[in-house]
């Protein structure tokens, strides 16, 4: 059989693997007499721009950085019809082969290998270059475990949002088990998304299976958004602890819930003590149940610090009632019994705003999930309505996360299902009327009778019930029924009075309004915001407007102002048709606010140079990019002057 050469160097000797896109050939390069690997478009995709590009980004990126865990690139091009990257032949197999054989693997290799691909991973961030398809089929291990992570076809230096639609599918469909929630989400992506899919790396190396699986794509991508992870322990018993908790935090659902960085993950494994196995008792498993030995006043489970604190005062009262008994003093006994049942009330029943582990609601029915947080003194809020399977009004996700400590006055945001159709009622429970209106009016539904009911548990003006139920199927342009709160039965107007609304207000205004309206201020919390000004409220606790009884407590969020702005980037693209003349040197210059002006690109060009796409990194909401062209006679012209807001990648 005739051996295929490539560019009269390149012999594609035997095919050793295949994916997606492409296929890879061991081969010798007969100009350097080395062994190396060739990938090779398939010919389906050769015809396609969008898979022609993305073939030549994964070797344009790849061949920029270099890092003893990244196989190298030598060399990309293209004959005739093949396109093609020459490669570093590693001689070893993917790691997907050897978990699928192995798992789960000893704690020591695990964590071995997961340290090189974080390294790989840490690096490739530094070139600020995120690789999206972090997954065991892309990790090769060779002699003496050895990782080298390949294929950087998705990879990316924009947001996600810049990708084509051949990156996102790709993404998508080739890596569902390992992505992280915000890709699920189609949200920003970051070197923490990269971290994400480690840590289910990781997990899959320590129990033989991926914490999320499905019946369909749309299934595990839902799971990954909302649904808990299994600690791993509850698998493999005998995994350390401290490798549990790694897996545990690169896996959390909020992106600033991980590790800031890959360089903080590889600390973290190199301080693992493998002697401990795992205790993660008090993982997410079982956590649809409600916190043991809870009755209708429990309030969260005593702290080291104050089982420590009860058992002195045990042992305190102990004495002091055997010498009280020695004495015969019977009247003194019984005060000091009295004391301590008071103090250990306190203990047990603490009445300070000391932090606690956030219960779990996932799964649980909206309007049972605000009966269920009044026992912890916790609210709740609707963030989206999705369309779901579930039941209307079932909890999909929440924030913050289950276990995640939270104070007693926090609100929680919820997204809850609106049934299995974009034809469904909302679910209305709880909001004000004219809220009620507007969410059905943006669900193409109208607003019908509005009826009065009094209600123990409803602060008045919220809605009680609706007609049709929340997820009732119904016909856009129909009307929607509610019946609204009147407030309690009994107590005369005296004792009740109206919630003012002191939001965007100062905290000693809304104290004075509190104070007026007959109310008690509650806990202030504190909270970031980028649309609510630093010392202003963001939201309270009783809705303004509603009837209340006098002395009610109130509790607030303030805001501590906008959080530190993130770095973004836009790409612009430089047409060179435009010139007035042949020969001409191009500036890119970047004004980003309060960093000043710098130049991001000078390169000398003709007026038949191919077009350059040109990255531009920066902070600002209101940067300005400007390009210009200098020609030899020193005449100036400006070709683009755009304002660019790097916080939402937006660029007029």
């Amino acid at each position: 059989m005739a051996v295929r050469i490539l560019a009269g160097r390149y012999e594609l000797n035997e095919r050793i693997g295949e994916g997606g896109m492409a296929v890879v050939f061991r081969s010798r390069d007969r100009l350097l007499d080395r062994s190396v690997a060739i990938k090779v478009l398939r010919p389906e995709y050769t015809k396609d721009l969008m898979f022609v590009d993305s073939f030549r980004r994964e070797s344009q990126l790849a061949a920029s950085i270099v890092d003893p865990n990244i196989v190298n690139v030598y060399d990309v091009g293209k004959e005739g019809n093949i396109y093609y990257i020459v490669m570093e032949l590693v001689e070893g197999e993917p790691l997907s082969e050897i978990i699928k054989r192995e798992a789960p693997l000893d704690p020591r290799r695990a964590a071995n290998i997961t340290r090189q691909i974080a390294s790989a991973l840490s690096t490739a961030h530094k070139h600020q270059l995120i690789h999206r398809d972090v997954k065991p089929h892309n990790v090769l291990i060779s002699e003496g475990d050895v990782a080298k992570i390949s294929d950087f076809g998705i990879a990316i230096k924009a947001k996600p949002e810049d990708a084509d639609s051949t990156e996102k599918k790709e993404s998508v469909m080739g890596s569902i088990h390992y992505f992280s929630p915000e890709q699920a989400r189609g949200a920003y992506v970051d070197e923490r998304s990269d971290i994400y899919s480690l840590g289910i790396v990781l997990y899959e190396m320590l129990t033989g299976q991926v914490p999320f699986d499905g019946e369909t794509a749309v299934d595990v991508a839902l799971k990954h958004m909302n649904e808990p992870m299994v600690p791993p322990s509850h698998i493999n018993p005998d995994i350390p602890q401290d490798l549990e908790d790694i897996v545990m935090k690169a896996t959390a659902k909020l992106q600033t819930n991980r590790y800031a960085s890959a360089d903080d993950m590889i600390t973290a494994l190199s301080l693992v003590k493998f002697s401990r196995p795992s205790d993660y008792s008090k993982g997410i498993a079982g956590a649809k149940e409600p916190a043991k030995d809870q009755t209708a006043d429990s309030v969260p489970e005593e702290t080291p610090e104050q089982k420590k604190a009860r058992i002195r005062a045990e042992k305190k009262a102990a004495k002091r009632r055997k010498f009280l008994k020695k004495l015969g003093i019977f009247a003194a006994a019984l005060v000091v019994i009295a004391g301590i049942i008071i103090g250990l009330g306190k203990l047990l029943f603490p009445k300070d705003n000391k932090a606690f582990k956030m219960p779990y609601l996932i799964g649980m029915n909206y309007n049972a999930a605000l009966d269920y947080l009044k026992e912890f003194e916790l609210f709740a809020e609707i963030d989206l309505q999705l369309v779901s399977p579930e039941p209307a009004g079932t909890i999909l996700s929440q924030s913050p996360e289950a276990d995640t400590q939270v104070k007693k006055g926090q609100t929680v945001k919820v997204n809850v299902s609106r049934g299995s159709s974009d034809a469904s009622v909302p679910l209305l429970s709880g909001v004000t009327q004219a809220t009620a209106q507007s969410m059905l009016e943006k669900a193409g539904y109208a607003l019908g009778e509005i009826s009065g009911e009094h209600s123990e548990s409803i602060p008045e003006g919220l809605v009680i019930s609706q007609d049709p139920p929340a997820g009732e199927p119904l016909e856009k342009g129909a009307k929607v029924n509610i019946t609204v709160s009147l407030g309690p039965s009994q107590g005369g107007a005296g004792s009740m009075t109206t919630v003012p609304n002191v939001t965007q207000k100062t905290l000693d205004a809304a104290r004075a309004e509190i104070e007026k309206a007959e109310l008690e201020l509650g806990t202030v919390t504190e909270q970031a915001s980028s649309t609510v000004a630093a010392g202003k409220i963001i939201s309270q606790s009783l809705s303004p407007g509603s009837q209340v009884e006098k002395g009610s407590e109130i509790k607030l969020i303030i805001s501590t102002g906008a959080p530190p702005a993130r770095e973004g980037s836009v790409e612009i693209t430089l047409d060179y048709t435009k010139a007035k003349e042949d020969s001409f040197q191009v500036t890119v210059t970047l004004q980003d606010g309060s960093e000043g002006s710098s130049n991001v690109f000078v390169e000398q060009r003709t007026r038949t140079s191919e077009p350059d796409k040109i990255t531009i990194i920066g902070k600002s909401e209101t940067a300005k990019v400007k390009v210009f062209y200098t020609y030899a006679n020193g005449t100036i012209d400006t070709i683009y002057d755009y304002s660019v807001n790097f916080q939402t990648g937006a660029i007029q």
